[in-house]
């Protein structure tokens, strides 16, 4: 390890959090770039000459590898290799929520997401299959890892001293930035916008339980069940505006809520690295 680089890393991390938060962001568009290379969308021209089989769905573990092999899912492999280099970089792992369950606190607080959760499966589940089950499991579990372990985990660490609330708003406004930019460069922007919106609300819900249970574990666990939740479940006309406004004003208002004043705020924290036993 660089000593020095790793020094002046921390230095810069200390000292101006904000700009190493968006130093870290900057990285990652970059790395989206990096994946949509790897995996470029190739237009068709005559659809008349594919094969027959170009027409077949994939199905059992060529669904699987066909949904994994994709540029999201890179790029958030990408973002978890950037996220745990940094880590061991700076030491950062126990202040970062690595952390054993003993240490973790305010279990009960989960309640709210978990209950968003369960209503968005309530009108059902829309699965081929186990395949197509395990897929969405896979492509869910990699992206919520990379998120919460940028932006609830590095970024959350850096700007902690700042205090949670800023810290909790701070990487919500960052996360929604990097889907904003990624989105519209990919898609229309009414998809843009609402997946941006997702990204910031969910953030408020997300940065508080980081706070308020001292680990990133049940974070990340709460964020992999809603998205897969979201990816799997079939909306109706009553559960669709009633998710949509829990998922985005509802996780704004509970993630203030948890972290409504000093006494709240004070439930909660970084967990410090251990004192080291060499005297």
């Amino acid at each position: 390890m660089n000593v020095a680089g790793s020094g002046s890393v921390r230095r810069l991390a200390d000292r101006h959090p904000l700009i190493f938060a968006l130093a870290v962001t900057l990285v990652l568009f970059g790395l989206t770039a990096a994946s949509r290379l790897t995996f470029p969308r190739a237009p068709v021209g005559n659809i008349e000459r594919l094969p027959k089989r170009a027409f077949e769905p994939p199905s059992g573990l060529g669904l699987i590898y066909s949904d994994i092999k994709s540029p999201d899912t890179l790029f958030w492999a990408l973002a978890i290799l950037l996220a745990l280099g940094l880590l061991a970089w700076l030491g950062w792992w126990r202040e970062a929520g690595f952390n054993r369950p003993s240490s973790w606190r305010n279990l009960r607080l989960l309640w709210f997401p978990l209950l968003v959760s369960a209503l968005t499966l309530s009108g059902g589940v829309f699965v081929s299959g186990a395949a197509s089950l395990v897929s969405a499991f896979l492509v869910a579990l990699v992206a919520t890892v990379g998120q919460e372990i940028i932006f609830r985990g590095v970024l959350w660490r850096a700007l902690a001293p700042t205090g949670p609330i800023s810290a909790m708003i701070l990487t919500s406004l960052l996360f929604g930035v990097l889907v904003l930019v990624r989105a519209a460069t990919d898609g229309p922007w009414p998809e843009a916008v609402r997946l941006t919106t997702m990204a910031v609300c969910g953030g408020f819900t997300y940065g508080a339980l980081r706070w308020r249970t001292t680990s990133i574990w049940p974070v990340i666990l709460i964020h992999t069940a809603f998205a897969l939740a979201t990816d799997i479940a079939t909306l109706g006309t009553i559960t669709y505006p009633l998710v949509s406004f829990l998922s985005t004003l509802g996780f704004v208002a509970y993630g203030l809520y948890l972290l409504r004043n000093r006494r709240a705020r004070a439930d909660g924290g970084l967990v410090r690295p251990e004192p080291s036993r060499v005297r």
